[in-house]
């Protein structure tokens, strides 16, 4: 992990949304991602965490987790019209709410008290649960009693883009827990990078140090969230024009004035996915994405069936990788694996395939791959000449292709001489 920096004494709703003073999450808990989520493209999700020993008490937390996505969604929006994080949604019976998943970590609450080893702790909670994911920054509420109540959370992120941005809900009292998070979760997306002119030095390194009203000023006081600014000069870690990394380019970001639909059509048994969260359709679907957003999409056959050719943007095997630019759309062509051609002989002669499977007098089956053409030549019997095909083929030439898109079925028709 990216040095994992304190903050001490630190969502998507549908555009144009307000944040409310206090809002209910309806949600309910689910250890794997629900899908689709509501807003393509790589997710900041959110997790509720708690030692061995803990209370569960998401009831109540997760009204304050939900209060305070809203909160920095609606911050957000104000500071950057153009820009919000990407919240990790699901639809429930009050609507679109926060995606929460919880974990226990291996330690009790005693054990965790001191920040030493804390924020490794759940980490390794999170990993253990499967949720690693390198397009996934977490937002994490860690609910237990703390020893050393100045530090608010922490935040860093690794070189693979996994970011984990803590919250400690029982440090800090009076803080804003909405500003713990926002700032914490500025730290997975690089901010305050090296280079930064105002970055502050030694151990507040990764903070700037010239306004105190700045999110990613070192300290935080109990002023709530609609009081911080973001990067206030633009000039350090967010919108600024200078060489080092800019959090505003962050995929983790939707950029609300650059959105670009992608049109999938899905024909057949099967479906697709794609690295990125936010596609995954057994039918033709349109999802919206960052304009340019390069995805890795992966067809996945039915039982029996397999990837019979992708549109024209892709060619070859069941991966495709593409990027989301104007009029972007792809196909999909599902079909079982083989289809059965029968084949029968009015008349005195033979017809075979060139393929080994079909050898008739007067009549036979078998099976083929299929979308493979099967070539079929009619031999007649001395005495007698091939007159016409029925069937899947028509025409009155000895040979004939049958294109195996469905099962077929083909009679050869001889004649005496």
């Amino acid at each position: 992990m990216r040095d994992a920096t304190a903050s001490r004494v630190a969502n998507i709703a549908l555009p144009g949304s307000a944040a409310r003073t206090a809002a209910s999450w309806c949600g309910s808990v689910s250890q794997s991602d629900r899908t689709p989520n509501a807003i393509a493209g790589n997710p900041v999700r959110w997790v509720y965490a708690l030692p061995s020993d803990g209370q569960d008490r998401l009831s109540s937390i997760g009204d304050v987790m939900q209060t305070d996505a809203e909160q920095i969604d609606a911050w957000w929006r104000a500071q950057d019209p153009t820009h919000v994080p990407r919240n990790d949604l699901a639809q429930f019976s009050c609507g679109l709410q926060l995606d929460i998943a919880t974990v226990r970590t291996l330690e009790s609450s005693a054990e965790l008290s001191l920040l030493a080893g804390r924020f490794a702790a759940v980490f390794n909670a999170l990993n253990a649960a499967g949720l690693r994911s390198p397009f996934a920054k977490y937002v994490v509420y860690f609910d237990s009693a703390v020893s050393d109540a100045t530090v608010c959370g922490q935040g860093g992120s690794d070189s693979s883009g996994f970011g984990l941005a803590v919250v400690y809900t029982q440090a800090c009292t009076g803080v804003s827990t909405a500003a713990v998070a926002a700032h914490e979760l500025l730290h997975t997306l690089g901010a305050v990078p090296e280079g930064a002119p105002n970055e502050c030095p030694d151990e507040d390194g990764g903070h700037t140090c010239d306004e105190s009203s700045d999110l990613m000023y070192p300290s935080i006081d109990d002023a709530p969230l609609s009081t911080k600014v973001l990067d206030p000069g633009r000039n350090d870690y967010y919108g600024h024009s200078g060489a080092w990394a800019d959090a505003q380019d962050s995929p983790w970001l939707v950029r609300l004035d650059d959105q670009m639909p992608f049109a999938l059509s899905v024909s057949g048994p099967g479906s697709v996915g794609s690295d990125v969260p936010g596609l995954q359709c057994a039918q033709s679907c349109t999802t919206t994405w960052n304009a340019g957003t390069r995805l890795a999409l992966t067809a996945t056959p039915g039982p029996g069936a397999k990837l019979v050719r992708w549109g024209s943007a892709c060619v070859g095997a069941a991966g495709c990788t593409l990027a989301v630019e104007p009029g972007a759309r792809l196909s999909a062509l599902f079909a079982p694996a083989s289809f059965r051609l029968t084949v029968a002989v009015s008349g005195r002669g033979a017809v075979r395939s060139l393929k080994t499977g079909i050898t008739c007098r007067p009549r036979c089956s078998a099976t083929f791959p299929s979308y493979a053409p099967v070539k079929l030549t009619a031999t007649a019997t001395k005495g007698w000449r091939f007159r016409s095909w029925s069937g899947a083929c028509r025409r009155s030439k000895r040979t004939c292709s049958v294109p195996m898109t469905k099962a077929a079925s083909v009679r050869a028709v001889f004649v005496r001489a």
